[in-house]
């Protein structure tokens, strides 16, 4: 395929919104971001060619939200999607859409998403309940885009492991064993990690946070920066609390040229893939490790033609400081670099699913900015279960937009059995301590592994089994768990 083949897959707008002052609701952010979206594509017939509405799904209780838009836009004939859960699914339905645009089934589409998050708490907070839209009975969208597989076992469940802030504490200190850090060294050092990010939130127009805050901050806990589940404090975490919305427009070339959208809009996503981790933690060989990150971060380079080093703008799915750190080694990028163009789910801010938008549409405004650059965003969904990445760049890459499937690859992978019982004898592998609003250690969470490489859950509330957590490095102690006990051999 040449570089201007008239089916090839274009970004031609681009647009987030931030609502501060005001309550929000979704569907009526994100129809306002689709339209700064289409007046960012600087065509004025480009809004009557939509003919998809693809929207990422949120915790509104839509069932068919890519209509409600449509019919706001003027698109009443378009189809419309919804993703499933995951912050890999932006990424993944800009793929889905190049892949639709580039076959013909689609010409022109908006993918957009909004969380009202602020506004739902608020109201809660003041004892009244958020409205939202009517929907016609039995709506449905046309298309869903991803599966509704659950994404922990029962007994996963059981132990709270189904908040990921969790599972995500857990793979920080097993991280840290292996690196072999003690404890306040490991906080200092990632605490700087996250600091650099609040620089780049600091100088991004559209962060919800525009200040840099220092590592000192980060890494002390207070009562505005709560210990949430160790090593992690609220600054440490996804900052769910905002109203924001965000939106692009893809078309083909062909679309783009008859509804006079100018060249200098134009981003061009070169290559993009996804793949999934094993489904459930338990079965993962280890925590701090995701091969289906490595394998799909890499291959979408290889497709693209270019090396990490060649892609100057780096966004990196940011939950969390280990997701970082984990997707810099499985993908080969320095630490040294700045891991996001946005500022990360911290401060740039992290509306669930939608945050990938963000990324997205600061993308292509950089690249807007800057042709000859390249740029790699990936995305990350459940406890590193689901995975994307995509690579864009203002010029064309000659070959269209390319993918593959290197899911067969990632399945055959060792894991390890799910264990039948419940009590056994274990070798401690990670661990996290949650704890309260009032900044009290609430209970344990551990994983251990027995001599066949089972991993089992376990929880406490000892005070003293807690306080010997925080306090020390516990991963390889021997540790009898029994039930929903554990204790110390």
């Amino acid at each position: 395929m040449s570089a201007l083949d008239p089916r090839t897959p274009i970004i031609v707008g681009a647009a987030q919104l931030n609502d501060r002052d005001h309550g929000s609701e979704p569907v009526d952010l994100m129809t306002r971001s689709v339209d700064a979206a289409l007046a960012d594509s600087s065509s004025s017939t480009l809004r009557d060619c939509i003919d998809a509405v693809r929207v990422v799904w949120g915790v509104w209780p839509y069932a068919d939200p890519g209509r409600l838009v449509a019919d706001r836009i003027g698109a009443t004939t378009a189809r419309s999607s919804v993703t499933t859960m995951g912050g890999n699914q932006v990424y993944d339905l800009v793929a889905d859409t190049a892949l639709k645009i580039q076959s013909g089934d689609l010409d022109v589409a908006v993918l957009c998403g909004a969380e009202t998050l602020r506004t739902r708490r608020g109201d809660r907070a003041r004892g009244g309940h958020t409205e939202y839209l009517p929907e016609l009975e039995g709506a449905a969208p046309d298309d869903v885009i991803g599966n509704h597989m659950k994404l922990n076992t029962d007994a996963e469940r059981e132990y709270g492991m189904e908040t990921v802030a969790r599972f995500y504490a857990m793979a920080e200190t097993a991280l840290r064993h292996r690196l072999g850090e003690g404890i306040a060294a490991h906080r200092g050092r990632i605490a700087g990690l996250w600091a650099r990010a609040s620089e780049v939130a600091a100088s991004n127009p559209n962060a919800w946070i525009q200040k840099a805050v220092s590592a000192d901050e980060i890494a002390t806990e207070s009562a505005s920066n709560r210990p949430v589940a160790s090593p992690y404090p609220k600054l440490m975490t996804s900052n769910l609390n905002v109203d924001q919305g965000g939106a692009v427009v893809m078309c083909s070339v062909a679309a783009a040229r008859a509804a006079g959208v100018p060249r200098d809009r134009w981003i061009f996503p070169w290559a993009g893939l996804g793949a999934a981790d094993h489904w459930y933690p338990t079965n993962r060989w280890a925590f701090d490790e995701s091969p289906a990150m490595r394998m799909s971060g890499v291959r979408t380079l290889e497709l693209a033609g270019v090396d990490v080093d060649d892609c100057s703008l780096i966004d990196l799915y940011s939950c969390f400081p280990v997701a970082v750190q984990v997707a810099q080694r499985e993908l080969g990028i320095s630490p040294d670099r700045d891991f996001t163009i946005t500022g990360g789910l911290t401060f740039a801010a992290g509306p669930l699913n939608c945050y990938c938008l963000l990324p997205l549409t600061r993308a292509v405004t950089l690249l807007r900015q800057a042709p000859d650059e390249r740029a790699l965003l990936t995305g990350n969904g459940g406890s590193f279960t689901k995975h994307s990445s995509l690579v864009l760049a203002a010029e064309p890459s000659g070959n269209g937009f390319l993918t593959d499937d290197v899911q067969a690859v990632v399945n055959a992978l060792p894991s390890r059995p799910t264990p039948t019982g419940r009590a056994a004898d274990v070798t401690l592998e990670t661990y996290t301590v949650t704890s309260d609003r009032e900044m009290q250690p609430e209970f344990a969470l551990l994983a251990g592994l027995d001599a066949q490489g089972r991993r089992h859950w376990a929880k406490t509330t000892d005070p003293e089994t807690m306080a010997e957590l925080l306090s020390n490095d516990c991963c390889e102690r021997a540790l009898h768990i029994d039930g929903k006990t554990a204790t110390f051999a």
